[in-house]
């Protein structure tokens, strides 16, 4: 019977994480990783085997703590909406390196922003209809709205982790919540 790790794969995936939270994506390798716990490289080497597949359950380790930044409560559909929109603005502001890592790069292989599609919320059809109900607006205008602020979110989201806005978090999520209500006002008007 081969002997159970030192190092549990739980703690090395928090570690890498808080690495990234840090330091930002770069600064992962196995021998980083083996340094911040004070091991060596061979726990983390038995545990995942390749740096690859590390990469590959870091990436879900890291998608599965992002869920800890999003609501997906409120009376009304708009309610949702903007707590994800919040979710994302916080991550950018509070995590800066770890929205870079999650949305501003390609993960084995694929396209940059594919994550973005691959996270949408299981939610997304109940408050696609909520929404059609709420504000008596056809499927296709709903979606629209919902497509218009995952761009408009994801945008100024890049903007701040990137550093180029200097406005305040609440300052960003007032005009957040601006521009929903108006998107959702001219979709009721037309």
């Amino acid at each position: 019977m081969p002997s159970s790790p030192r190092v549990q794969k739980e703690v090395i995936l928090q570690t890498a994480f808080e690495m990234i939270k840090r330091d930002g994506y770069a600064s992962i390798n196995i021998k980083t990783v083996a340094k911040e716990l004070g091991c060596s490289t061979q726990p983390i080497s038995r545990q995942f085997g390749t740096m690859d597949g590390f990469r590959r359950e870091l990436l879900g380790y890291c998608v599965e703590q992002l869920k800890t930044f999003f609501s997906t409560e409120g009376e009304f559909a708009s309610d949702i909406v903007s707590g994800i929109a919040k979710g994302y603005i916080s991550l950018a502001f509070d995590c800066p390196n770890l929205y870079r890592y999650l949305y501003m790069s390609a993960h084995d292989g694929e396209q940059m922003g594919e994550l973005v599609r691959t996270l949408r919320s299981e939610k997304y059809h109940m408050v696609v209809e909520r929404l059609m109900k709420e504000h008596n607006m056809p499927e296709t205008y709903v979606k629209e709205y919902m497509e218009t602020m995952n761009y408009y979110v994801h945008g100024i989201a890049s903007y701040v982790a990137g550093g180029y806005i200097k406005e305040s978090k609440q300052e960003i999520m007032d005009r957040v919540q601006t521009v929903s209500d108006i998107l959702l006002k001219n979709r009721k008007a037309m």
